[in-house]
């Protein structure tokens, strides 16, 4: 979890840079950064108790990306900052959309290599439905393991 956050990060305060250097678009007010580093900080600082009050847990990229809805909505109406483009949300959102992408092409990379699979002979939309699909069956494997652990948890959490 560290990593990905640590990497959103490392993307808030690239995308700050070169929104500062951009000439093509306004510059963000710091605050608008300041808000969406706060929530992910927050996020890094606490454990995922969701499951325990008895809600579905949470992913930690959906939370990332609630983080840089929630701090769109405000600063769209905060009239004391100005409105930052949007494409400075945009950009935050699509490295944290893009991790998931990443790991099931390596994952289908993996595969082919497990089952020495010749993937270069399937035409390369194909491919991109066949990562699609694998990360959409990973997100939902995920989901159900992270139910079953907060399930375990809620358990033992009764019995002290």
């Amino acid at each position: 979890m560290a990593n990905i956050l640590e990497t959103i990060l490392k993307t808030v305060e690239q995308v700050q840079k070169k929104n500062k250097q951009s000439s093509r678009e306004e510059t963000a007010d710091p605050s608008v950064f300041d808000l969406i580093r706060e929530g992910v900080e927050q996020i890094k600082g606490k454990r995922n108790t969701s499951g325990t009050r008895g809600k579905s847990p949470k992913n930690v990229l959906d939370m990332i990306k609630d983080v840089v809805e929630k701090t769109r909505r405000k600063n769209k109406k905060d009239p004391d900052v100005a409105t930052a483009p949007g494409s400075v949300f945009d950009k935050i959102k699509k490295k944290v959309e893009d991790k998931p992408k990443q790991e099931a092409q390596r994952g289908l990379k993996r595969i082919a290599e497990e089952y020495n699979l010749d993937i270069s002979l399937i035409d390369p939309a194909l491919v991109e439905d066949i990562n699609l699909e694998y990360q959409d069956d990973m997100e939902a494997l995920n989901k159900r393991y992270a139910d079953a652990i907060f399930h375990f948890i809620k358990q033992s959490k009764r019995r002290k």
